[in-house]
């Protein structure tokens, strides 16, 4: 929908607050993905913000073990920092078959001392043969990712048939569903093939995360 459109259903301030938003949110997003967060010069950062997290954390380990059970289900964690989310499976999901994918020597290094496997690569190289993971989850790393349309493609390929990517994000950085769309498109993905929702859960009042889902 093009902006004149827009302005004849909403009117204009409403244009005007749509338009500011989205400026928001891509110069929040640049002023995130620049400060390094989830790459390796975000050590620091990530362990003074985490505890911020620690609810969203809890939400996708009971995802994860809603879904896969009691089986030995292949899990990656893409983006997996120091492991929290992959800690807290090996003991609720003690069965599954755990992975984490980070590009920081110092979190996998981190990770290591806490029992937690992870291998070095990133959502656009994922260092995994096709059609080996069950499930694949990321947490609040979507919106650093560089080539979001290469990583849909890359986690697809990694995918078995049957299997599902589910991706965390914060809500006022993250991709909007027209940009999702289109990284599903570029990636030769179907349109029913990835979706988005906002979760339920609940801080200070707002909804403040987004869930990304990408069947196989």
């Amino acid at each position: 929908m093009n902006v004149r459109r827009l302005t004849l259903l909403a009117g204009p301030g409403a244009v005007a607050l749509f338009i500011c938003r989205g400026l928001m949110v891509r110069g929040i997003r640049a002023i995130d993905q620049r400060g390094g967060l989830a790459t390796r010069r975000g050590e620091r950062a990530y362990g003074s913000v985490a505890p911020l997290f620690a609810g969203l954390h809890r939400h996708v380990v009971d995802d994860v073990v809603s879904i896969v059970g009691n089986r030995p289900a292949v899990v990656i964690d893409i983006g997996a920092g120091p492991g929290d989310v992959l800690f807290a499976l090996t003991w609720r999901a003690p069965v599954a078959v755990l992975t984490g994918v980070e590009p920081s020597r110092k979190m996998r290094e981190l990770a290591a001392s806490r029992g937690v496997a992870e291998v070095d690569g990133s959502a656009e190289t994922l260092p995994l043969e096709d059609g080996s993971v069950d499930l694949a989850v990321s947490t609040l790393s979507l919106h650093h990712w560089d080539r979001p349309a290469q990583a849909f493609a890359e986690i697809r390929r990694v995918l078995r048939p049957g299997g599902q990517a589910r991706l965390y994000d914060v809500r006022f950085a993250t991709y909007t569903e027209a940009e999702v769309r289109q990284f599903a498109h570029d990636a030769g993905l179907g349109a029913a093939t990835v979706r988005r929702s906002v979760l339920e859960e609940h801080v200070l009042g707002v909804r403040p995360y987004v869930l990304i889902t990408l069947d196989a």
